[in-house]
């Protein structure tokens, strides 16, 4: 049975502490959720809204020739790279609304899917990062990421058939109605049959049908197995995918192994391995290689500083991405005249003093990590952190202000930094 409400008389669903703490404990990685007349600031991402990151998007995928982060489907059947171009958005199409309509008039069962709509400027973009601060406030933060996805189209069924993903999934739908059939994992597991199927009218006795709209939101947990079904309206809907399939051993492992990699130097690199002997008469290895004692003896050699600050900086790259897998880039130039602030009061320059050195490390978005001994530059980070605006000439002076400067550049190529 599908879970249905009247939305004209149900009361606002709050998105607060007691909601989060509930979530947490009843639902996260348990069992499907269905919440009507959603109050949130996150409802404030519209299908105008959506429509506009989508153009800005495919834009920037005309520009490149490329359509990474677009898939395309024409009666379940998924197109090639050179006809996803051809189909993508436009501004001329004005709304959703009215990109369905060109589509419509060419294909009678379509699907667009994109997977990379935080790569472009979100400005409602802190409604998301205060959604997820929420979460991982009460479930933990992701040691992979979160990223935002979009459907849209009349397609009656999801083009690759019931499948489970390594996600647990927020829906919001912006356009028409939605309808979410849920298997859970157990079931799955007995029936392996349901794995991309698209016949499965056996198994819907046993399902779930989530029938949301515009207002609404649902959530499913990773293991869950779903399919999106229609009756062959138009549908749009954005979700974020929450991935937990990276258990802490892997993110400790390959931070230790990076560690590891700039203490062996050359030695590391080597492709054979020197020997006296592989092994005696009767077939006893009992010798390592010269290699293999100089390699634990580094082990051995490391200071608890080194390890705390290898698993600091890598601790602290990793949450500058806020949970997500991408954040969009800007184009400013700064100067030392140049008055700057935080592009986002929820995005600050992370930093940290190092444990082994005079070095600062400050860290924006994940990928952009820049080292200083510049008093002044951490004084302006520091300051930036409370949302001013400033001007990084009052702060940076002297040998080091080239230097600062570049520094400055970088974090604002990530995306930390405006120009007011």
């Amino acid at each position: 049975m599908a879970q249905k409400s009247s939305r004209s008389t149900s009361k606002p669903a709050l998105l607060n502490e007691k909601f989060w703490s509930t979530f947490a404990k009843s639902h996260w990685e348990k069992k499907p959720l269905l919440v009507r007349n959603v109050k949130s600031d996150l409802l404030q991402m519209s299908a105008d809204e959506i429509f506009d990151l989508l153009v800005l998007y495919a834009d920037r995928c005309r520009d490149l020739n490329d359509p990474e982060g677009f898939k395309f489907f024409i009666d379940g059947a998924k197109a090639d790279q050179e006809e996803v171009l051809q189909v993508l958005p436009e501004r001329d199409d004005k709304s959703l609304l009215g990109y369905h309509e060109r589509m419509e008039s060419e294909f009678s069962d379509y699907c667009l899917v994109c997977d990379e709509l935080l790569q472009v400027n979100l400005k409602k973009q802190q409604y998301l990062t205060e959604f997820t601060d929420a979460l991982y406030r009460h479930v933990g933060f992701p040691n992979r990421f979160s990223e935002m996805g979009l459907y849209l189209g009349n397609y009656k069924k999801t083009p690759f058939g019931v499948h489970v993903d390594s996600c647990g999934v927020f829906s919001f739908p912006v356009a028409g109605v939605k309808k979410f059939r849920l298997w859970p994992a157990a079931y799955g597991d007995k029936h392996p049959e349901l794995d991309r199927t698209f016949s499965y009218e056996k198994h819907k006795k046993h399902s779930q049908l989530l029938e949301v709209g515009p207002g609404d939101m649902t959530y499913w947990p990773s293991s869950e197995w779903h399919i999106a079904e229609s009756d062959g309206s138009f549908s749009a809907t954005w979700s974020l995918g929450v991935w937990v399939d990276q258990p802490h051993k892997d993110v400790f492992s390959e931070t230790l192994k990076a560690l590891i990699d700039t203490k062996m130097g050359s030695v590391g690199e080597k492709v054979t391995t020197s020997f006296k002997t592989l092994h005696s008469q009767n077939g006893e290895v009992s010798e390592l290689p010269k290699e293999y004692r100089d390699s634990i003896e580094l082990l051995k050699n490391l200071s608890p500083s080194e390890l705390e600050e290898a698993f600091l900086q890598s601790w602290t790259k990793h949450i500058s991405l806020q949970g997500f897998k991408t954040m969009p880039h800007t184009e400013v130039k700064i100067a030392p005249k140049s008055k700057i602030q935080l592009r986002n009061d929820h995005s600050m320059i992370l930093w940290q003093q190092s444990l082994t050195n005079k070095k600062m490390y400050a860290f924006s978005f994940g990928g952009v990590q820049i080292q200083s001994t510049s008093a002044g530059l951490l004084k302006l980070i520091k300051a930036l952190n409370t949302g001013k605006a400033l001007v990084p000439g009052d702060f940076l002076k002297g040998a080091t202000l080239k230097n600062d400067i570049q520094s400055l550049q970088a974090l604002a190529n990530a995306g930390a930094i405006q120009k007011v």
